[in-house]
């Protein structure tokens, strides 16, 4: 006991004796002098005074007789009183361990009633539940019930906002049709489904549209698809973080053009982590030859450039290793389901503190493997966007948000959780990770990340353990407590002894034993361990008056997808090196055109409709009439082609009607600004990159290039580094008219066809 305690408790003590001393003595003095008066705390003192009077000399021995017992009788107690007080407290020689009682749950705030309290056991008939701002964490090995007691519990309970890892959707199943009718949003994030029920989620959509922080943003996304590795491999995981850097600028820039198109939101294709995958593939083409061409695209900035001309400046070997290590992560988006599920956006990251919501990680067991990586980068991407901004400096952050993650090893290492769970919490971040094991922990993030884990989660919840290590391990934790021993020895006579001697507050055997009901909680709010019921919310009306109907979940449309097994390639063209405009897209057909046949004859292959021929023809005939680039006015151009120009930004600009299947024709003109020569483009545009191009698919690349030779054109090769081609050329006189390869969709029999044709400046 503190010294200042025990000195106001003596303190007080005295006083109390004094009065008592008063008290008694005048009772005294009144009861031996034989004098009837009303006794008070004063009395005793005017016959105190009188003893000093000639009157009262046969009294004075009676008063100091009275005096003297009532005084010494109460000041004897007290000192026999403050002994205890004085004598220093014997520590026990092996500890105090013991369990909490509910008097220390109550003190600690574990009893109260909240909303946003984490429910971690229950204590007799109520429940314990965290509150304010801590983390929970809780080891329980496999089937011992942390689903009954822990998760489903504070799906029904918890009222905040939540994003579950929800293995087999057992709990949306369960608890998304309560949390609905408590006002939340709810949305199912499986990526994987074979129903193709799954809300949907665009990871690249979180990259700024503001240039000057956008290779940021693509650095940080790259740093969760390629984590640092070993010594060895620090080189390849650069390189394929400025692979991913490439790619990912280009088709950023490449919407750029788009928007600045002012094409109708629908026509616009937002960068996903599928275009990043099928702009890498190559088309079929030589990858060097086709990366080179990339490099062409007159909207490509500077840092683009770079990126691409660090992959490129690779030797052949060195090359394919980048562009191997690169693509492994990105492979699982050949799945149509998680192309589709990661190419848009159903819910904002940014809204789980501004609203009530709750995301579901729904996967079935049979694909954590492959989903490893995407959820991973769902939950670095989560704690990264909600790390930004303290809730102290917008209004609108008003919510918390628990991140329950049931087998959360299961999801790799997640670095910035290892880098973020000492201050997340201040951003009304919560977390309640769920493991088999300290062991299970150390494997996957190290014995002293795990450590820093473990530490700041202020409360843990503990299982019967299966694992000997980690029975010991929790039977050091809990502490040891001094229990008195007695020896008795036996010869001519009996003697016995007592000795104090140390004992855990469970074995590591108990500990194993303590069965399916029970758990033990070690809160840093309370010096002693919990131990506790385990819930279980089948037997507790509370919880299963809530289980309600689940929550309905779109169905993705994969409408114009390819047939399985053949890839889609989408890729962004410009109109010309002056206009830096026009964009579109393009998918690798499902079936074969032949070559050879005229432009506007019958062939039987796919055939492209009437008005994409016609549109093609007209340009052409219109090509035909040029001698020179001064001839392409925008006169010429609407007479040529029998259009009308509306104006943009960029110039003169025209799409037709819809052709079918999504398709339409787009031309665009310019006249001279600066340096830049007039200019135009001719080409076929459709918004859904997985769209079947056959219906504008009028003429192969065979075809183009004996139409312009036939109309006094000659062709003219640029030639790559490597002697590949990155682009044919159509001349005469200044005027240049240009297809490069990613003008072309490639068949499946090695059918070139052309979907765009345009001017430069030679």
């Amino acid at each position: 006991m503190d010294w200042k305690i025990r000195l106001g408790l003596g303190s007080a003590l005295f006083a109390a004796a004094l009065v008592g001393g008063l008290y008694l003595a005048g009772y005294l003095t009144l009861t031996l002098i034989g004098v009837t008066a009303d006794l008070s705390w004063h009395t005793w003192w005017p016959y105190w005074q009188a003893t000093t009077l000639p009157q009262f000399a046969p009294y004075v021995w009676k008063i100091k007789l009275a005096t003297a017992i009532g005084f010494v009788a109460p000041l004897g107690v007290w000192l026999a009183a403050c002994i205890p007080l004085l004598r220093t407290k014997q520590r026990s020689l092996h500890g105090e361990s013991r369990f909490a009682q509910k008097s220390d749950l109550a003190k600690a705030g574990l009893l109260k009633d909240s909303p946003k309290g984490i429910v971690v056991g229950k204590f007799g008939k109520e429940l314990i539940r965290l509150s304010g701002q801590q983390f929970v964490i809780l080891a329980a090995p496999t089937r011992s019930g942390k689903g009954v007691g822990v998760v489903i519990p504070n799906l029904l309970e918890y009222q905040e906002s939540m994003v579950v890892l929800d293995i087999k959707q057992e709990n949306f199943d369960l608890t998304s049709g309560w949390r609905a009718s408590q006002g939340h949003d709810i949305y199912l994030f499986n990526p994987f489904a074979e129903d193709r029920r799954t809300h949907r989620w665009n990871p690249l959509s979180y990259i700024s549209a503001d240039p000057a922080f956008r290779i940021s943003d693509i650095q940080s996304i790259a740093a969760m698809l390629y984590p640092d590795g070993s010594d060895g491999q620090k080189f390849w995981v650069s390189q394929a973080r400025n692979a991913f850097t490439a790619f990912t600028l280009y088709l950023f820039e490449s919407f750029d053009t788009e928007r600045k198109l002012q094409l109708p939101f629908g026509a616009q294709r937002f960068p996903t982590l599928g275009e990043v995958y099928r702009l890498s593939s190559g088309d079929g083409r030589d990858l060097r030859a086709y990366l080179q061409g990339l490099t062409t695209r007159p909207f490509l900035s500077k840092d683009a450039k770079t990126a691409f001309a660090n992959l490129l400046s690779q030797a052949d070997e060195t090359f394919a290793s980048i562009m191997g290590t690169f693509k492994e992560p990105l492979n699982a988006w050949i799945n149509p389901v998680l192309d589709e599920a990661t190419s848009r956006n159903d819910f904002l990251l940014t809204d789980v503190r501004k609203k009530k919501m709750t995301i579901y990680i729904g996967i079935q067991p049979n694909k954590l493997a492959e989903s490893r990586l995407i959820i991973n980068l769902f939950f670095s991407q989560l704690i990264n966007v909600n790390t930004r901004e303290l809730p102290q400096n917008n209004p609108e952050l008003k919510h918390q948000c628990l991140l329950l993650m049931d087998e959360f090893t299961s999801i790799g290492k997640v670095d910035i959780l290892a880098s973020s769970v000492s201050y997340m919490a201040g951003y009304n971040i919560r977390l309640l990770p769920i493991i088999q094991s300290m062991a299970q922990l150390d494997a996957t993030y190290g014995k002293d990340i795990s450590r820093t884990i473990i530490t700041n989660h202020a409360l843990q919840i503990i299982y019967a353990p299966r694992e000997q290590q980690d029975a010991n391990d929790y039977s050091d934790m809990l502490g040891y407590t001094t229990v008195r021993k007695e020896s008795v020895t036996r010869g001519r006579d009996t003697s016995r002894s007592h000795s104090d001697e140390r004992r855990a507050l469970m074995l590591p055997q108990e500990l194993k034993a303590m069965g399916t009901d029970k758990e033990v909680i070690l809160f840093e709010g309370i010096p002693h361990p919990v131990k506790c019921d385990k819930i279980r919310y089948y037997e507790d009306k509370r919880f299963t008056a809530r289980l309600l109907p689940k929550v309905g979940v779109p169905v993705l449309q994969l409408e114009g997808s390819v047939p399985m097994g053949k890839k889609t390639i989408a890729i962004a063209a410009v109109t010309s090196l002056a206009l830096a405009g026009f964009a579109q897209s393009s998918a690798e057909p499902a079936a074969t055109k032949k070559e050879g046949a005229p432009m506007t004859s019958e062939t039987t292959g796919p055939q492209a409709t009437k008005t994409a021929r016609d549109a093609l023809a007209r340009f052409f005939g219109y090509v035909s009439t040029l001698r020179s680039t001064s001839e392409l006015t925008k006169a010429s151009v609407e007479q040529g082609m029998g259009i009308a120009f509306g104006k943009d930004e960029e110039g003169d600009f025209y799409r037709s009607p819809g052709l079918g299947g999504g398709w339409t024709y787009v031309i665009r003109h310019h006249d001279p600004r600066g340096r830049l020569k007039s200019g135009v483009t001719f080409g076929f545009f459709n918004p859904d990159p997985s769209a079947d191009p056959a219906p504008i698919c009028v003429a192969t690349l065979d075809q183009i290039r004996a139409s312009f030779a036939s109309r006094g054109f000659p062709e003219a090769i640029t030639p790559g580094e490597i002697g590949q081609v990155v682009a044919w050329n159509f001349v005469k006189n200044d005027l240049v008219f240009t297809v490069t390869p990613l003008d072309v969709t490639t068949w499946p029999d090695g059918t070139e066809c052309v979907r765009v044709i345009q001017t430069t400046d030679g």
